[in-house]
């Protein structure tokens, strides 16, 4: 160790000679340990600078693409001797961890001296998935395994264990059930982190939401903790619901830490372990009121109809919204509504909800399709929503105003041009009807008829055809009522008309008037929707109907193709079982 201490006395003596005895004239290169690494490994970089010159500004690190910084720069310096010749170097470390699989590059770095501008030369890497080297032993310095301080100082230089702690803090220690705490945990470090792992976090007692983390690279903050200096950074941010009343903790949650290298005499990246204390909070349950919905926060509520007036034998669609701030996932049923002269289906629900640092904010809305039943004005009665306000301390009861939606006759919506949903054109079974009416007859033509002559001959044709009508019908009402089967050729044809429907291609509209005219041809009075059903064929027949109700009438934006397939197929098993 004499031989270091005198070469760094040397080095002292240097510092006086005349820049023409210092070397050569200063040059710059950067270099990387490894081209190829994988993505969890890391890369060390190395700016050096040799030869005669003095640093006009601090080197700083150049533009990396796919790579982060963890750690750096650690600063060497080398004095050697040659053939009488004296140099000198400075070595610029800084350690870097690739940021995902793919291209990586390590821009050209700009180093100032006082004789001009050095460049060195863009690098690239290789990024490949996991890991492609071991984990680098400890680095040599060049002065051996020894800190060679320690020798031209005559004593150790003290090494302090850098200090790294978790700490978990919340927004508040008192809420009530369904208010939103704010939970944001802390790394508090005095050396730079190369990475953070936290374990799987749970949390009983309470509905938890995960908040987005910053995008990027994280930046620090300065801050102090037990009044020592430390960079803090916010690693993970929950929001967390309380669902019971009551002492409530936040368990510790732990972090596995991955430090990054202090300098080229450091034995390279460690891992430590930190945990959190635990959080204790004090839950207060909410009042106990008739018709309250659960709902935490402060809402409003609005209801609206898709069109104010419509034909009787079509559909409105009703729109109740709860908008404001608050727990509104927890509300998970619309208000009681009944509408005298209308039918309503259940509700379907959409919601547009955003979760921040603050709480959840948005909408949620409850749309009811609505049948009326008579025509004329049908009056909406109000629609009321409760929720509790943690500011006031109270329950809030609010509600909309009423609505009226104009229904009209089957007059005015036939001379209103609008179509029914519930028609849909089928053809008769077995008729072979030509639909062309400019198709010829083969053989002969027969001769032409007077005007009075073609009445006579198609009023034979609607009677005759009325009776063969009414006698088939009658005879399908005694075949359903003595409970024998359908004909083998009805059940053909009503399975592939329901495979029809199933295949897609028709309006919501159509499919539903298809399966419903089918199970009317297969069943006649079994598939009537009057009364409850009274045995278990006709229970199987009327829930089939009924959801074909709902598609007929539920609103016109959602997509129905996959319930229309479903009901297609259900009505198919009730054919095929009971006909």
């Amino acid at each position: 160790m004499k031989r270091h201490a005198c070469l760094w006395l040397a080095a002292a003596a240097l510092a006086a000679l005349p820049a023409p005895l210092r070397g050569q004239e200063a040059s710059v290169r950067a270099e990387v340990d490894a081209t190829k690494l994988g993505v969890s490994d890391q890369v060390q970089l190395t700016i050096t600078v040799e030869g005669r010159g003095e640093l006009a500004q601090d080197i700083t690190l150049p533009p990396l693409k796919n790579l982060r910084l963890l750690g750096g720069p650690s600063v060497s310096q080398q004095v050697s001797f040659d053939n009488g010749s004296i140099s000198q170097s400075r070595a610029y470390t800084y350690v870097l961890q690739p940021l995902a699989p793919g291209k990586a590059e390590i821009g050209a770095a700009q180093v100032k001296l006082a004789g001009g501008v050095k460049t060195t030369a863009p690098i690239e890497l290789e990024v490949v998935p996991g890991s492609v080297r071991p984990r680098q032993a400890r680095p040599q310095s060049p002065f051996g395994d020894e800190d060679p301080f320690e020798s031209f100082f005559g004593r150790r230089r003290p090494r302090t264990e850098p200090k790294v702690q978790a700490v978990a803090v919340a927004s508040r220690t008192r809420l009530h059930v369904g208010e939103p705490v704010l939970v944001t945990y802390f790394v508090y470090t005095q050396a730079s982190l190369a990475d953070v792992r936290p374990e799987a976090p749970a949390y009983p007692g309470f509905w938890s939401e995960d908040l987005e983390q910053p995008k990027g690279n994280i930046h620090g903050e300065r801050a102090s903790l037990e009044g020592e200096s430390y960079t803090r950074f916010a690693v993970v941010r929950k929001l967390l619901f309380p669902t019971k009343s009551g002492p409530l903790t936040i368990p510790s949650l732990s972090f596995r830490l991955a430090l990054a290298r202090l300098s080229v005499f450091d034995g390279g990246p460690g891992g430590v372990e930190r945990a959190t204390q635990p959080l204790a909070l004090t839950v207060e349950p909410l009042p106990s009121e008739p018709g309250f919905s659960g709902a935490v926060g402060e809402f409003e509520v609005k209801a609206s109809l898709d069109r104010p007036a419509i034909p009787l034998g079509e559909a409105a669609t009703l729109r109740f919204t709860v908008q404001g701030s608050g727990n509104l996932k927890w509300v998970d049923h619309a208000p009681e509504l009944n509408i005298p002269g209308a039918k309503l289906y259940p509700p379907q629900t959409k919601s547009d909800l955003k979760v921040g640092p603050e709480g959840i904010k948005g909408s949620k809305t409850w749309e009811f399709v609505v049948v009326p039943e008579t025509s004329g004005a049908l009056s909406i009665p109000p629609l009321a929503f409760s929720y509790f306000a943690p500011s006031a301390g109270v329950v809030k009861k609010t509600q909309t105003a009423a609505l009226t939606l104009e229904v009209q006759g089957a007059g005015a919506a036939a001379s209103g041009g609008v179509a029914s949903p519930l028609a849909i054109p089928v053809a008769p079974r077995g008729t072979g009807l030509a639909l062309r009416s400019d198709l010829d007859l083969p053989g002969r033509r027969l001769p032409a008829l007077g005007a009075a002559s073609v009445l006579v001959a198609w009023t034979l044709l609607l009677l005759l055809h009325g009776a063969i009508g009414a006698a088939a019908l009658a005879a399908e009402r005694r075949r359903a009522a003595s409970g024998r089967p359908a004909a083998r050729g009805d059940v053909r044809g009503a399975l592939g008309e329901l495979e029809r429907a199933r295949r897609g291609g028709l309006t919501k509209e159509q499919a539903a008037a298809l399966i419903e005219h089918t199970l009317h041809a297969v069943f006649g009075p079994a598939a009537e929707n009057g009364g409850p059903p009274a045995g278990e064929r006709e229970k199987a027949i009327h829930d089939v109907l009924q959801r074909v109700q709902f598609i007929r009438y539920a609103p016109q934006l959602g997509d129905y193709s996959e319930t229309i397939r479903e009901v297609a197929a259900q009505a198919a098993d009730v054919v095929r079982r009971w006909a």
